[in-house]
């Protein structure tokens, strides 16, 4: 009883430690011990803390009379045990990640977190056993594309440009906080610039190119908010119609002005017809038509012609629809 006791205060002063960090930074900083965040901590602390508590009430000796005490104790340390258990549970879905660029690190860390089927992403900013949160997006779906490495970091001078696959969505923009190399460090988590063939390092901010043998050189950053219009009218003109989004809406391509450029452009679609699959198969055709080279990744088909990136995926039996990125680098005249 004295070693279950001896735990129950080290809980209880774990507890006690987090929230005390976690309230420093107006509610940014948290304990951050290797994937374990603070939250996280605390519900397992809180968990095992009432697994102790109730061995002791249970185990402590007690005359008779003092059962009016003890039973009630132990009746509500028992049911307390399932909430603790279940929040402790939905903190161990989340996933900390490093954030890297070019298989580099970046001095990020990224948190997924995902109650009921919605992914929170934070950026974290860690020293030590302390993390700071430097921005927060959600998304719908609970995927976990940093933890899948489906992630791009661009390096853009001071700046990181961080982009998520298929979607877009979220995206960050970072200030660089560490020197970064201009030669990959290895193995990427995410998806990253591939070098070019050159006898110099690569620019950090070279563009996206498809993971195969082969493939165009990417071209200058310069405007190209008019071709990925072009393109999406011509991804909705392959389709069988009626070509619809989600709420059963007709679907149009965006005008070139509709489209950021601050550094990169996107645009996004989600779209059904009365046939995905032909569709689905018509699209990448006219892609393919067009001069982009083909590539495949897991579950998702890639076009690129060294200035427009396509990321296409078929959800038809998730969700109904089917999801197009396009993506480029952008520079306004």
């Amino acid at each position: 009883m004295l070693v279950a006791g001896a735990l129950l205060v080290v809980l209880i002063g774990i507890v006690v430690g987090v929230q005390i960090v976690s309230g420093q930074g107006d509610g940014t900083t948290e304990v951050l011990v290797g994937s374990w965040y603070g939250r996280h901590i605390t519900f397992v602390a809180v968990f095992a803390s009432t697994v102790v508590f109730f061995v002791l009430v249970c185990a402590i000796p007690a005359p008779r009379w003092w059962l009016v005490v003890f039973l009630p104790l132990r009746f509500l340390a028992l049911c307390a045990l399932l909430p603790t258990g279940f929040l402790a549970a939905v903190a161990s879905e989340s996933t900390v990640v490093p954030l890297k660029a070019n298989g580099c690190a970046t001095g990020y860390l990224v948190r997924e977190s995902t109650p009921w089927r919605h992914t929170t992403i934070d950026v974290l900013r860690a020293d030590g056993l302390v993390a700071t949160a430097v921005d927060s997006q959600s998304r719908r779906g609970g995927e976990h594309p940093f933890a899948d490495g489906d992630y791009r970091v661009d390096v853009d001078g001071d700046t990181l440009r961080v982009r998520t696959y298929p979607s877009g969505t979220p995206s960050f923009t970072l200030p660089v906080v560490v020197e970064m190399p201009r030669e990959s460090c290895g193995s990427s988590d995410g998806r990253e610039p591939r070098p070019t063939a050159s006898t110099t390092a690569p620019s950090a901010s070279a563009p996206f190119l498809p993971d195969s043998d082969e493939g165009p050189a990417p071209a200058p950053r310069s405007d190209a908010r008019s071709e990925v219009a072009r393109m999406a009218q011509l991804t909705i003109d392959a389709a069988e119609a009626p070509v619809t989004d989600a709420a059963g809406a007709p679907v149009s391509a965006p005008l070139p002005a509709e489209l950021p450029c601050d550094g990169t452009t996107s645009f996004d679609l989600a779209i059904r017809t009365d046939d995905n699959t032909s569709s689905y198969a018509a699209i990448l055709d006219a892609w393919s038509a067009e001069g982009y080279s083909r590539d495949r990744a897991m579950q998702e088909d890639l076009r690129y012609n060294g200035v427009i990136r396509l990321s296409a995926r078929d959800r038809s039996s998730i969700d109904g629809l089917m999801h197009f990125s396009l993506t480029a680098d952008c520079r306004a005249p």
